[in-house]
């Protein structure tokens, strides 16, 4: 079984190294006796299919080079909803899953309008990071996750949250975490997520080869 993956902007949003959650959810497929196929698309490409791709990713940058990114993926977001529609699997890490929502007001004063897949709004500020290690459960896994936060924004009227945190620092205020809607999943966990978390990795492999059959 051939998979096709799509990298976004491994160039800008690679932050924590999260190139780590493709490399060994590459690793997890072929494991599973499927060929891989990895293709990136950065700010210098003029055409991007999101049809063409078993599973989409894109991982965690600086404010300003997510920033960056949302201006040239606004180009093509009707192709993305019309894959998320369809059922692909995605997955969004960091403050990339920020760009999904309806508007982000920067801590500058200035409001960008995102993707708007979703209606969740996004507000900056500069005063302090939330930064801390977490636990976190999901409703469709077992075992319980780890990672580490560390963002500057409140992300506020998300309907289907991807996590609830059962351990967090003191001065994070929210219970839940993300998103997740149909095979999408949007998390500000990094580390990589999917290395510190292998039971998820797999639940995506699992999920990108049943999509394909």
């Amino acid at each position: 079984m051939e998979i096709k993956i799509l990298h976004l902007y491994s160039d800008f949003m690679n932050l924590y190294g999260e190139y780590g959650n493709v490399r060994l959810l590459t690793k997890a497929l072929e494991d599973k006796g499927c060929e891989v196929i990895l293709d990136k698309k950065t700010v210098t490409d003029t055409e991007i299919d999101f049809a063409e791709y078993d599973f989409i990713y894109c991982g965690a940058g600086t404010e300003s080079k997510r920033t960056f990114s949302l201006n040239h993926l606004k180009k093509f977001k009707d192709s993305l909803k019309s894959a998320f529609d369809a059922g692909k699997a995605i997955l969004f890490t960091g403050n990339s899953w920020e760009m999904l929502g309806k508007t982000i007001n920067t801590a500058d004063g200035r409001v960008l309008e995102g993707l708007n897949l979703f209606g969740f709004t996004v507000k900056e500020q500069n005063a302090r990071r939330l930064t801390g290690d977490i636990k976190a459960k999901a409703d469709f896994l077992d075992n319980e996750l780890i990672g580490f936060i560390n963002k500057c924004s409140e992300v506020e009227n998300v309907t289907s949250p991807l996590f609830t945190l059962t351990m967090k620092p003191e001065s994070f205020s929210f219970e839940t975490e993300g998103i997740h809607e149909k095979n999408l999943f949007g998390t500000q966990i990094v580390g990589p997520v999917l290395v510190k978390n292998p039971a998820f990795c797999n639940y995506i492999a699992e999920l990108i080869i049943n999509n394909k059959k």
